[in-house]
């Protein structure tokens, strides 16, 4: 039988140091909710990890969550008063710097973990865990359509990248649109004006709630509020927030996620070109990314 957690990642690194790391910075942010009354629910493969294996899927190398967008914004406002400024980062994308992500990392900042798709950019190449906003949901259908449109234009002009895993014709579409808008000035004031039209709907007083940033497919499943109140679950050697509509989010999105993939299918999502878990990012500059810089 395969042992995924011995999987090597990059030269020492396997699966299961890895998401040792990952457990360790969620349980710094979790404290953080803890102690600031923010709610959180773990999703994506963390959530189906949780409920089918108690822990990590095996061959898993991250932790998503997602938050309330109140939520997230607090905790963005908060951090710099908060958070352990030498050990961590909270990145975001800002005016003056992008970070090429949708959402929010919190970065450990003594770890490196470079991507291949951000190997020329210089930003916080550390282990992290990524935070997703929760938005509410309009009921009116041109309204929903047109928060369809902010979110999918929000995430081209923020990212500024073409989009892993959501097949050929959205990268090929992205391709297009990015090469029509090429002054980052421009392309700021695009998706900032796109995000704030997204985020418009209060997400406690909606009836329906959704992603806005994860998966093009998700962008299409609003969900009703209710199901996100959250539970407690075993998660590893912690408990964690899920929603308490987990089963009919969970099959709307992924399936029989219960079932397991086939072989071929159990993989690590990030295409890994150097990691250290004992290293900072910044000792590699150069040498395993912005070599050309």
């Amino acid at each position: 039988m395969i042992d995924y957690k011995e999987r090597l990642i990059s030269d020492d690194v396997t699966t299961g140091a890895l998401q040792e790391k990952s457990l360790e910075i969620f349980k710094y942010f979790q404290g953080i909710c803890r102690a600031h009354n923010l709610r959180y629910w773990v999703g994506g493969g963390t959530l189906i990890g949780a409920l089918r294996h108690k822990g990590f899927i095996p061959w898993d190398d991250d932790i998503d969550v997602f938050m309330p967008r109140p939520d997230y914004e607090k905790f963005y406002k908060i951090w710099n008063q908060v958070g352990d400024l030498e050990h961590y980062a909270l990145c975001r994308t800002t005016r003056e710097k992008n970070i090429h992500q949708t959402d929010m990392q919190l970065v450990d900042l003594t770890t490196t973990f470079i991507n291949r798709h951000s190997v020329n950019e210089d930003i916080l190449h550390g282990v992290s865990v990524d935070i997703m906003p929760f938005e509410g949901c309009p009921e009116n259908p041109i309204a929903r359509g047109m928060q369809i449109y902010h979110s999918i234009l929000y995430s081209i002009f923020n990212v500024q990248r073409l989009p892993d895993h959501q097949g050929g014709l959205l990268r090929f579409a992205t391709s297009i649109v990015l090469n029509a808008v090429k002054s980052p000035e421009r392309r700021y004031k695009i998706w900032s004006k796109h995000e704030k039209k997204m985020a418009q709907y209060d997400f406690d007083s909606a009836k329906t709630v959704k992603e806005t940033i994860t998966s093009f497919r998700a962008l299409f499943y609003p969900h009703p509020r209710s199901a996100f109140e959250t539970m407690e679950v075993p998660f590893e050697d912690i408990t964690v927030s899920i929603p308490v509509g987990y089963d009919a989010y969970l099959r709307r999105i992924f399936g029989d996620y219960m079932q397991l993939p086939p072989e071929e299918g159990r993989v690590a999502k990030h295409d890994v070109v150097y990691a250290n878990l004992n290293e900072p990012f910044v000792k590699y500059k150069g040498i395993h990314y912005c070599v050309n810089k």
